[in-house]
């Protein structure tokens, strides 16, 4: 399991390069080609925006993987660690479950933009394509904050990262 989640992480890290990557080129050249007014890239805007999307929404996965997401650690100076245990636990069963609701939620938006056609402005790209974004990036987000609970409570006194 380790290693699928090593792996889960490398590929997730090295999309998200290649969308920061992407953006970042696209905007330079868009904006040195405008003030240089050599040429002007219309779409630079909407696929800059785009990538951000998805920047976010496979960032969450990453981010719960590694454990860094905003957490109150006062407690971790008062309480017992079987307590803070069980904390972690409904914790991250509230976490997942507001996650796969929304994945679901998120679905039904994919559903509907694939029924209804609807395609960019300057891309002409489905927009259902955007808007999966929402789902996997939830999806995956739960099944790593699954993950890291897991580690977390299961992990010797000297393990704990979190």
């Amino acid at each position: 399991m380790e290693k699928f989640f090593a792996g889960l992480k490398k590929a997730e890290e090295i999309l998200l390069v290649v969308l920061m990557v992407i953006m970042c080129v696209i905007i330079f050249v868009a904006t040195v080609a405008r003030f240089t007014n050599l040429f002007v890239i219309s779409w630079a805007e909407e696929l800059a925006r785009y990538c951000m999307i998805w920047i976010i929404f496979l960032g969450i996965g990453v981010a719960a993987q590694n454990g860094e997401h905003f957490c109150v650690e006062a407690l971790n100076l008062f309480l017992p660690k079987k307590v803070l245990n069980i904390i972690s636990a409904l914790d991250a069963v509230l976490v997942i479950a507001f996650n796969l609701v929304a994945s679901y939620f998120g679905i039904m938006i994919v559903q509907k933009q694939m029924a209804g056609g609807q395609i960019t402005p300057s891309l002409n790209w489905p927009m259902w394509i955007i808007y999966l974004a929402i789902p996997i990036g939830l999806v995956l987000m739960a099944v790593s904050y699954a993950y890291f609970t897991f580690k977390k409570v299961t992990a010797k006194d000297e393990e704990v990262e979190a």
